[in-house]
C-alpha cells in the first residue's frame, strides 16, 4: 500500500509514538537550539501519526531535559528505530545544514537499526530530493 501522509507509524501504540517524538526532539535541539523550522517539523510529524495535543506538551517539555537515547532505544524494535532515523534525518536538515552533533545522533540511530552507510546515504538523498520537490512548489506559484 502506498502512503503519503499517513504510514505504518500510526498504527503504533501511544508509547511508541512518545518515543519516537521524544527522539526527534533530541535530534533537533542536539546542536543546543530548536529553530522555527525544527519546531514546525516535529510538530507535523506528531499531528501526522496522531499523537494527542496533551502529550505533545510532555514531548516539548523534554527540551529542558532531555532523555538518553540509548534508555529510548533499548525499548523499541528495529522497525520503529527505523522510522526514528528516517524522519530525524529530515527533522534536522529542515533548518538548511546538517549539524555535527545531530549527525552524531542520526548515525547512533542507523547504527541501532542496523542500517548501514550506503542506505543512510539514500536517506539523506531523499531528505534532500524531498525538500527539492516542496521548494519547486514555491517557485511555481512565485512564493
Amino acid at each position: 500500500m502506498n502512503y503519503l501522509f499517513t504510514d505504518p507509524l500510526g498504527d503504533c501504540s501511544p508509547g511508541d509514538k512518545r518515543i519516537y517524538a521524544s527522539i526527534l526532539v533530541l535530534v533537533a535541539s542536539a546542536d543546543g537550539e530548536l529553530v522555527r523550522e525544527e519546531f514546525c517539523a516535529i510538530e507535523a510529524l506528531m499531528g501526522r501519526i496522531l499523537i494527542h495535543p496533551e502529550a505533545r506538551i510532555d514531548i516539548r517539555n523534554l527540551l529542558n531535559d532531555p532523555p538518553d537515547l540509548n534508555e529510548l532505544l533499548m525499548t523499541i524494535d528495529s522497525s520503529l528505530i527505523k522510522f526514528v532515523l528516517r524522519d530525524a534525518a529530515l527533522v534536522a536538515a529542515v533548518d538548511g545544514a546538517y549539524d555535527a552533533a545531530e549527525l552524531k545522533l542520526i548515525k547512533q540511530l542507523a547504527t541501532a537499526a542496523e542500517v548501514d552507510n550506503e542506505a543512510l546515504k539514500e536517506i539523506f538523498d531523499w531528505v534532500n530530493a524531498g525538500l527539492a520537490w516542496h521548494q519547486q512548489s514555491l517557485n511555481i506559484l512565485d512564493l
